[in-house]
């Protein structure tokens, strides 16, 4: 009685518990091959989903849309007991480092057909049973040194089509226990055989469908290739063309070479002092070990040699020579020859003394003419000199004279005949006398005219002297003189009263070259008129008769007492010649 009981209250119990594989949509669960699965397939699944029983061991979420599994994405929703993971097709970019974090059970994940292009070395930290990673499909390109973490149960790594083109020697160093990789229809040249020498339990490798280079990177991956148990398909070659298409096992390990190439050392052009001594060379690599030659201008030379080994299998050598008491015969071009099984490769060095630079001397005779030359060109410098300064001083007294030159004013009798014997000298244009005067008076210059003139307007012109009212000079020549006399005056003052005021008409003021200037001093009783100019002798030569005492006195004009002269003041005047 008491076991019925205990059976009613179990299954009581049971029904009261909710079932596992009660998903709630989009997701199915059933058991299958003995696990808890819940099957979530192109359901547009953007996240891992919160509502699923913890329990779940297998998850299918592929041909979804998410966009990456950040961080403890499975433990933060209380997914721990996962086993399986499948995210095939589901567009995911990014996986965080910490995305599969407490998933200590885990033995497979794949993550085929995304696009993940960078996958961190400590991805799947902590996955210690991993044993089966699916990466198929991502375009990762390369695979850096360690990067995948210890994982000592991983089997099955599947990189196919990832578009690699390079994985380090040591890309596969943490995974000890690897059987299987899958390396197929990548874009992988050449691949060094120590990233797959450690490994004691590999027992499939495929490598088909990659553009192999030939050369003598991958000879030592195709010789431990070929050694090994792991051919299964066998593998062409894409590079060098004339290699292209034929296999592996085919083509002899010494064919497997890169041909030489040559860089001048220090550089391709070296100068060196006469009677010095110089040295340079040339860098080859190269492999097999090429065969290295000195060329100069074309024909053999002794060589010296250094030759280091690099890694790879690549040698690394170094062919010098040196030139001993440089001359002129030394000098020329180098050739730095490499050759092996499949090229030659050439550098040249050209060997140069410093530019010696020639000066042309003067001989005697040039010298004579650079020196006339160069007292030619002193004298006309000179001249030219000598000019500009008579120029300037002339400037500069023609423009002194004028300005220190006064107006003049009436004159006395005394002034006056000072003046005419002034004007008669200056009249003989530099013979210093008066003889030219007379009958060959037609060749000389035109008279002097001498003009009094006084600013400004009107002006009162009077009638000239009778000495020179007629065009014939009088019986006692006064040399070649014309004297107009222009004096302005007030309009309204009576012309009787100024008898000493010439009515002459006004005329314009003619400018000579030759310019004198004399004072002008106010006459109390200016005669009415006045005779001027040179007094000439019975024997042509000329003096002046200054008045005396006992001269009579010429005719004046007295002006009424009672009124005193209206006449304007005179302002300062010139007298042109």
């Amino acid at each position: 009685m008491g076991t019925v009981l205990l059976w009613s209250l179990t299954f009581a119990l049971a029904l009261s518990a909710p079932d596992w594989m009660d998903c709630p949509s989009p997701c199915q669960c059933k058991w299958i091959s003995g696990k808890k699965t819940a099957f979530c397939k192109k359901q547009g699944i953007t996240a891992v989903p919160a509502f699923l029983d913890e329990g779940m061991q297998v998850l299918d979420l592929s041909e979804n849309e998410i966009p990456g599994l950040p961080k403890a994405a499975f433990q933060t929703v209380g997914l721990i007991n996962l086993q399986r993971i499948y995210l095939m097709n589901s567009g995911i970019t990014e996986v965080h480092q910490d995305a599969f974090k407490d998933l200590i059970i885990l033995v497979e994940v794949d993550l085929s057909n995304n696009a993940i292009a960078h996958l961190h070395p400590r991805t799947f930290f902590g996955n210690q049973r991993l044993r089966i990673l699916y990466l198929n499909g991502n375009p990762l390109r390369k695979l850096s040194q360690a990067q995948f973490p210890h994982l000592p149960h991983l089997r099955n790594l599947q990189l196919e089509r990832c578009q690699l083109r390079f994985i380090h020697r040591e890309a596969f160093v943490n995974l000890p226990a690897l059987e299987t990789l899958n390396l197929e229809h990548n874009f992988l040249r050449n691949l060094s055989e120590t990233a797959l020498m450690s490994f004691g339990f590999l027992k499939t490798l495929l490598l088909e469908g990659n553009p192999w280079r030939c050369d003598c990177e991958l000879r030592g991956f195709r010789d431990w290739y070929l050694a090994s148990k792991l051919l299964s398909v066998s593998l062409q070659c894409y590079e060098p063309e004339s290699l292209y298409g034929q296999r592996w096992e085919d083509v002899d390990s010494t064919e497997f070479a890169c041909p030489p190439r040559v860089f001048a050392h220090p550089q391709q052009q070296v100068q060196a002092e006469a009677g010095g001594n110089v040295s340079f060379g040339c860098h080859v690599l190269g492999d097999p070990e090429p065969q290295v030659s000195w060329l100069f201008e074309g024909y053999p030379i002794n060589h010296t040699w250094l030759v280091l080994e690099a890694e790879e299998g690549l040698l690394d050598k170094w062919a010098n020579i040196t030139v001993y008491n440089v001359s002129e015969a030394d000098v020329g071009l180098y050739t730095c020859s490499a050759r092996n099984i499949l090229d030659v490769a050439e550098v040249n060095v050209t060997l140069v003394l410093p530019e010696v630079v020639t000066a042309t001397t003067v001989s005697k005779s040039d010298s004579v003419a650079v020196w006339w030359g160069l007292v030619i060109i002193s004298v006309v410098l000179g001249l030219s000199t000598v000019i500009t300064v008579v120029a300037v001083c002339c400037a500069r007294r023609r423009n002194n004279l004028r300005r220190g030159m006064q107006a003049s004013v009436s004159f006395t009798d005394q002034e006056k005949k000072l003046l005419d014997g002034s004007i008669a000298t200056t009249t003989d244009r530099g013979t210093g006398s008066a003889e030219a005067i007379g009958p060959e008076m037609d060749m000389m210059d035109p008279p002097v005219h001498i003009t009094i003139e006084r600013e400004p307007l009107p002006m009162v012109v009077f009638p000239p002297p009778p000495e020179f009212s007629t065009s014939t000079l009088p019986a006692g020549a006064y040399g070649n003189i014309f004297i107009s006399v222009s004096v302005s005056r007030d309009p309204s003052a009576d012309i009787s009263r100024c008898p000493d005021l010439l009515d002459l008409p006004h005329r314009p003021k003619r400018v000579y070259h030759g310019m004198a200037t004399l004072p002008r001093r106010p006459i109390p009783a200016p005669p009415k008129y006045d005779n001027m100019g040179p007094r000439v002798t019975a024997g042509g030569s000329s003096t002046l008769s200054l008045p005396d005492a006992t001269a009579s006195p010429a005719p004046q004009t007295e002006l009424p007492p009672a009124k005193p002269p209206l006449c304007v003041p005179l302002a300062p005047e010139f007298v042109s010649l």
